[in-house]
């Protein structure tokens, strides 16, 4: 039976998937997928076509996602910007997130968190080839975080846990802190997938009638 912590997390989904997760993934096409709205979007593409000075691996040994980690450490919101992501970018960034997160120890799973087992940048997570692939591989995710946290005591998610780091050290979080961050995660890069899919309806690349001048 799920602690009082976990029933506040299990709120917090509910209203994640009722107002942005259902509008991110439900119809996703392989278009929408693979659109870049912008000239110079990062996406996920074969290596040797790979147009980003560094990159991350995937799952697949032949498939990066393109990034710029002098660019992106530069970026001061002012004079210097990240590129915008293609769909396809975000959901190997996030898609997974959910189901590693239902993997780890503190919620009865075999993974821990120091080992970087949720993140894309510490861990190889797939890369999607079709919207529909991405969205089943999510909402599996997403429902077996479901099925952890109504299981999840207070004693569960009150304990300290080593965390990962990006290059330097970090203090033990407890659980519920490993959870809303991851949370935190696929709520923020959703939004950016609902927006990134009315920008594709509203500039015309759905092929529809082009927006009013």
């Amino acid at each position: 039976m799920a602690g009082v912590r976990a029933e506040m997390l299990l709120a917090t989904t509910h209203f994640i998937k009722r107002f942005t997760l259902d509008r991110a993934w439900v119809g996703l096409t392989d278009e929408e997928l693979r659109w870049e709205p912008v000239p110079g979007a990062w996406g996920v593409r074969p290596r040797a076509e790979c147009r980003t000075p560094d990159s991350f691996d995937t799952a697949d040994p032949d498939v990066v996602a393109e990034y710029d980690h002098a660019r992106a450490m530069a970026a001061d919101w002012q004079t210097t910007i990240e590129p915008m992501t293609t769909i396809g970018w975000l959901l190997w960034h996030v898609g997974s997130q959910p189901g590693r997160l239902a993997d780890l120890d503190f919620l009865g799973g075999s993974e821990t968190a120091v080992s970087g087992w949720t993140s894309p940048y510490l861990s190889p997570h797939p890369a999607f080839t079709s919207g529909e692939e991405a969205v089943e591989h999510m909402r599996s995710g997403w429902r077996a975080l479901i099925g952890r946290l109504r299981e999840a005591g207070d004693g569960d998610l009150a304990r300290p846990t080593d965390v990962w780091t990006y290059g330097e050290a970090r203090p033990p979080a407890s659980g519920a802190q490993i959870v809303a961050s991851i949370l935190h995660e696929v709520a923020h890069h959703g939004s950016q997938i609902c927006t990134l899919r009315d920008l594709y309806v509203a500039t015309g690349a759905r092929g529809g009638p082009p927006p009013d001048e």
